[in-house]
């Protein structure tokens, strides 16, 4: 993308993408720019008495549209919705800003309040990374089932929550709290009932338009600073992996970083409302660096 420089307008967004053979139109770009795939461009003014002149998309977001394009034919809105919020919580508002990633993240959530079928997508999105291959289909349909219920009445009994979860990732422990996985880093089931508790938590206050820019800036950098912390533990804790998890401890790639961005975000502001001290004391570490692998 070497030769996408400087703003653009929508017709020249138009033109980058057919000169990469993509299909694209004014009418696309308005839909995802409503979607918060892109960012909306900045108006220009002509002048007293002539009206505006046509709006400019930043470089970013010229970059960004091509971007989305080429993983299109393959990728659902939900899942393109990912990349702005990966980009946004990676590397922050010059890249993404807030106000567009905000919308990305209702974007892949869906109106889960208007429809089972809504709740039901976003139940699924948000079990993607959190699973137990020795659990039963019966129990991983059962705690679906009560996350969108959740997401779409809004009230959210964490008793029930917590024993459907517990089927999943505890089955057949029912008295001893199992932990698999590297001692510093095992996997416990409790931890996990606090990951899906913060994103049903998180869930709710998305949808009752609760969540300030400034809980977004806070979860941002608390999940940096806990991702900085796993990557250079990552190597150690993989060679440690359960056979029956091999995966737990998967590589910080960028693909897989940002697969996972919008789950992970939903965790970091779930917990974010539930434990502000906790979350202030975290973020008095700096925003770290890290390098990606390949």
């Amino acid at each position: 993308m070497e030769d996408i420089t400087g703003p653009g307008t929508i017709d020249q967004l138009v033109a980058d993408a057919r000169t990469r053979q993509h299909e694209a139109n004014p009418r696309l770009i308005r839909d995802w720019t409503q979607a918060g795939l892109l960012d909306y461009p900045t108006r220009r003014p002509a002048g007293k008495g002539h009206g505006s002149l046509p709006a400019l998309y930043a470089e970013e977001q010229r970059k960004l549209f091509l971007t989305l394009l080429h993983h299109r034919p393959t990728t659902r809105i939900r899942g393109l919705a990912k990349i702005p919020v990966g980009l946004w919580l990676y590397f922050g508002d010059s890249y993404v800003p807030l106000r567009q990633a905000r919308l990305a993240m209702t974007t892949w959530l869906g109106d889960s309040r208007t429809s089972l079928r809504g709740a039901r997508e976003t139940a699924q999105e948000m079990l993607l990374s959190l699973d137990n291959p020795a659990a039963s289909e019966a129990a991983r349909r059962h705690l679906r089932t009560v996350i969108s219920d959740s997401a779409y009445t809004g009230k959210v009994d964490f008793r029930e929550l917590e024993a459907a979860t517990r089927a999943v990732f505890e089955p057949g422990h029912h008295r001893v709290r199992r932990a698999v996985g590297h001692p510093a880093a095992p996997l416990l089931v409790d931890s996990v009932i606090q990951s899906i508790k913060a994103r049903v938590h998180a869930v709710k206050k998305l949808n009752a338009g609760e969540i300030s820019d400034e809980q977004f800036n806070l979860a941002r950098h608390t999940h940096l600073v806990s991702f900085a912390d796993y990557i250079v533990l990552q190597p150690f804790l993989a060679a440690q992996a359960p056979a029956t998890n091999p995966d737990m401890y998967e590589p910080a790639t960028a693909e897989a970083t940002l697969n996972r961005a919008c789950g992970d975000l939903l965790t970091s502001l779930g917990l974010v409302s539930m434990f502000p001290q906790r979350a202030a004391e975290i973020a008095k570490a700096p925003i770290p660096s890290f390098n990606w692998a390949t």
